[in-house]
């Protein structure tokens, strides 16, 4: 008996002493999560949202904001940052992030089906990241796709001039979805 009790004892001790215990996972949130894989703030109106959630908002002459990017970009990254700053702005409290490069690889099919429902904001048929857009009634009415191209991220492009342009799209983008979008 003593050798038993003398036995837990020492589990125990070693149990404490090695520092394990039960720690409790703290879930991020989307915005959270967002902000950790794009290096901004916390502070911002992004939800993760899935293909078959985004085709249904198509399908189903939905309305919503949606922001194509890819965290490894640079592009995505200034881009995500301004969005982040007009929506604290203009107090637009959602945004849908998707990035379409996981899925262009895993299913080819749904990809296809997303660029059919984005034809007219496409160029040679490839969605370019990032890209901003406005859905209304499962219609892209408005969308950007600045600083898709490497030679828009150069120093000498970049002026206060285009910057100005850049953020004024977004501006109208999200304002107008602002006044259509109450989901």
């Amino acid at each position: 008996m003593k050798k038993s009790s003398i036995f837990t004892l020492v589990l125990i001790l070693m149990f404490f002493l090695t520092g394990c215990s039960i720690k409790k996972v703290q879930e991020l949130t989307d915005a959270e999560k967002f902000a950790k894989e794009f290096n901004i703030s916390k502070e911002n109106p992004f939800v993760y949202t899935t293909i078959d959630h985004i085709i249904n908002i198509f399908e189903n002459n939905g309305k919503a904001i949606i922001f194509f990017a890819n965290s490894d970009d640079e592009g995505s990254i200034q881009a995500a940052t301004y969005i982040t700053n007009l929506s604290k702005t203009l107090g637009i409290k959602k945004i849908y992030y998707y990035n379409p490069k996981k899925l262009e690889d895993k299913n080819p099919k749904k990809y296809k089906k997303l660029l059919s429902y984005m034809e007219n904001s496409l160029e040679d048929d490839e969605l370019l990241l990032p890209t901003l857009c406005s859905l209304v009634n499962g219609k892209i009415i408005n969308y950007s796709n600045s600083f898709s191209n490497e030679d828009e991220l150069s120093e000498e492009y970049l002026t206060k001039k285009i910057i100005k342009q850049i953020k004024n799209k977004y501006e109208e983008i999200l304002t107008y979805q602002e006044e259509k979008v109450s989901d």
